[in-house]
């Protein structure tokens, strides 16, 4: 029996030593994919990878290891490097979190292979030139968070996405995404949910009237139809930004929460008027209401002396003196509304 036993330890030994070296193997396969930069100029067969770290004026790189020393996080920052994805970063089996940023350079589409990382955590690839399509990640059970902003992404957003139960937050901010917002795309308390600048259309699904989020920004698309389910006395929401939409529904029976500190449904083509929630409505210290349709006169008192003229400006007839000490009148003429963004700013 112990020689049964021997024999499982040294098996597991070896696999383990291969492995770390089928990591080092890889490491190189990655560098040379992004065309050998200088600040990589380290990587060589049998460097020490775990732990390693390095910050230049090339950029930043930084890779963590597992207890068996298996590559577990990249972290690369490289604003001079001219490639296409590194396709070899599929290759590291026990990699967790996966972080690239400002790489302007780096072009191609995002592999699929990468949603076959089981082990993933994070995946964040923001301000590159990457194109294509957003990964289809399917019952991925492991992923918590993707972020994919400031890419050249188009394309609709994955309905598979729906089926990551822990995906708590998702940002797919300043691409060129089509389509409708698929339902359940995050889960678990408070999540984040940012799709804003891309070219969206439709109505956003109901179910999202059932979370708590920590933030929900959908600003400048082309949304339509009722989002009033979003707000609620009870909700816990904190951050709700809808503009530069063609959202349409009646603000005057809106409960606003406590717990809301941000708003913004400017730029919309929101109705009825200013209801008096929104003046009791204690955590709210940031605000924009103008560009709408809203009428009839402003609610007095609580929390307006938090807001001047422009967060009201510009809607259908808006008025009413919002009490001293912070302005003494406002003027709410109605003005046309500029062309929402359509393209994401880089």
């Amino acid at each position: 029996m112990s020689t049964i036993f021997f024999l499982l330890f040294l098996l597991s030994f070896t696999s383990s030593v291969l492995s770390t070296k089928d990591d080092e193997i890889v490491l190189l396969k990655i560098k040379k994919q992004l065309g050998d930069p200088d600040i990589l100029q380290s990587w060589v067969k049998g460097f020490n990878f775990c732990d390693f770290i390095t910050s230049t004026s090339l950029g930043y790189a930084s890779i963590g290891c597992t207890n068996t020393g298996r590559v577990s996080i990249i972290v690369m920052e490289m604003s001079s490097i001219v490639a296409p994805f590194p396709d070899a970063v599929c290759g590291l089996t026990e990699l967790e979190n996966f972080i690239i940023f400002n790489m302007m350079g780096l072009y191609g589409p995002i592999p699929s292979c990468i949603t076959k990382l089981y082990n993933l955590h994070q995946l964040i690839i923001i301000k590159t030139s990457l194109s294509g399509s957003v990964p289809s990640f399917y019952n991925h059970v492991n992923i918590t968070e993707i972020n994919l902003s400031v890419n050249h992404l188009s394309g609709t957003i994955p309905s598979s996405l729906s089926t990551l139960p822990n995906l708590k937050t998702l940002v797919l901010s300043s691409n060129y995404l089509t389509g409708t917002i698929p339902p359940g795309l995050v889960h678990g308390s408070f999540p984040t949910l940012v799709l804003s600048n891309n070219n969206l259309t439709g109505e956003l699904p109901k179910c999202y009237g059932w979370v708590d989020f920590s933030v929900i920004n959908l600003s400048n698309n082309r949304l339509s139809g009722d989002a009033s389910f979003l707000f609620g006395e009870q909700k816990k929401t904190a951050d709700i930004v809808l503009a530069y939409n063609d959202f349409e529904f009646d603000l005057s029976h809106v409960e606003f929460s406590d717990n809301l500190h941000a708003l913004d449904l400017s730029h919309n083509n929101i109705f009825g008027k200013v209801p008096e929630s929104f003046a009791t409505a204690d955590g709210l210290y940031s605000s924009n209401l103008s560009f709408n349709k809203l009428c009839g006169e402003l609610p007095q008192g609580g929390n307006m002396c938090r807001f001047d003229a422009s967060v009201f400006a510009n809607n259908t007839c808006l008025f009413g003196n919002p009490p001293s000490p912070c302005f003494m009148s406002i003027a709410l003429a109605p003005a046309p509304a500029p062309v929402p963004v359509s393209e994401p700013p880089f």
